[in-house]
């Protein structure tokens, strides 16, 4: 058929071409690795975060689920056309419901839900935390409905897909109940938002202190040459490297301004320029910086809100 016959076909509806087009996914599908994948949010944030998974012998295991649950369905039919092999795992790397809202499609699809031991007490109740006054009562409906995890952890754990080796290490920083997934044979870390790729982070439940560490042994870790980040792009070491710089930067300019005596609004407006010129090119600056600022404030005045684990 020519060109003009086919458009003159699609025009009347005899050939419907588009609809046979695949819709565009939320998300850009990466191989990392060897059945690894990264599912980097797409420009719009349909997807709400990144996730990803990892093809082992006989199972595919899930890393985070997005916050829409309709990204988390096109993420499982990618899964599907790649390998015909069951999704057994989804590994939570916290329980930020940007990472967790698509749990639940997941556990329906075969998946059993693993996190961090803090997880099953925080999910359903330390998210609406996130949203200060714009949680409307639809969500704080949805956030009571979250699955809860079905395996809890704070040690290092294993999961073998087969011969494939999956490690899940507990590590510290972000909210205070943080997984990162590593595929040894890949040299593969999923580090959710331990690591944030020229993005500016979300540090409300963070330790900075913490998370600056964290930061620098990934950055120096040489089993690892790609990271998937919670938001950005797949990541190299010197990408760590940079976000570690970030922190710092802004923990150093906080505590020079609580020298100079000032705190709350005045800290963060005389703050502000300074860190601005050092990251003002970071995506979602303009919004998270300013909360940065106040939060690392907070922080080192031994006034920040963060979550406390529940006894189980």
């Amino acid at each position: 058929m020519s060109g003009a016959i086919a458009a003159l076909a699609i025009a009347l509806g005899a050939w419907p071409l588009a609809a046979q087009q695949a819709p565009a996914l939320p998300f850009a599908l990466k191989a990392i690795g060897p059945g690894v994948y990264a599912a980097i949010d797409g420009p719009k944030g349909e997807a709400g975060s990144n996730a990803g998974f990892v093809i082992g012998d006989d199972g595919v295991l899930v890393v985070d689920s997005f916050y829409n649950e309709a990204a988390t369905k096109a993420l499982i039919g990618e899964i599907h056309r790649l390998t015909p092999l069951p999704i057994r795992y989804v590994v939570n790397t916290h329980y930020h419901i940007d990472h967790t809202g698509g749990d639940a499609v997941l556990r329906e699809a075969g998946a059993i839900i693993v996190a961090h031991k803090n997880e099953r007490g925080w999910v359903r109740t330390e998210n609406a935390h996130l949203f200060g006054e714009r949680v409307t009562p639809a969500l704080q409906a949805r956030i009571a409905a979250l699955a809860l995890p079905d395996v809890t952890t704070d040690a290092p754990l294993t999961i073998w897909l087969g011969q494939r080796k999956v490690e899940v290490q507990p590590v510290l920083g972000h909210t205070g109940g943080d997984l990162a997934v590593r595929v040894p044979d890949a040299h593969v870390l999923f580090a959710g938002d331990l690591l944030w790729r020229h993005v500016s982070p979300n540090i409300i439940d963070g330790n900075v202190a913490e998370w600056i560490a964290t930061a620098d042994a990934m950055a120096t870790d040489a089993g690892v040459t790609s990271f998937v980040p919670g938001h950005g792009d797949v990541a190299t070491a010197a990408d760590v490297k940079d976000f570690a710089g970030y922190l710092r930067d802004l923990r150093a300019l906080v505590a020079k301004e609580r020298k100079a005596g000032l705190s709350g609004a005045a800290l963060v407006t005389a703050a502000l320029p300074e860190f601005k010129q050092k990251h003002g090119d970071w995506e979602a600056f303009g919004y998270f910086a300013p909360k940065e600022l106040g939060f690392m404030d907070d922080e080192l005045a031994g006034k920040k809100r963060r979550p406390v684990p529940v006894g189980e």
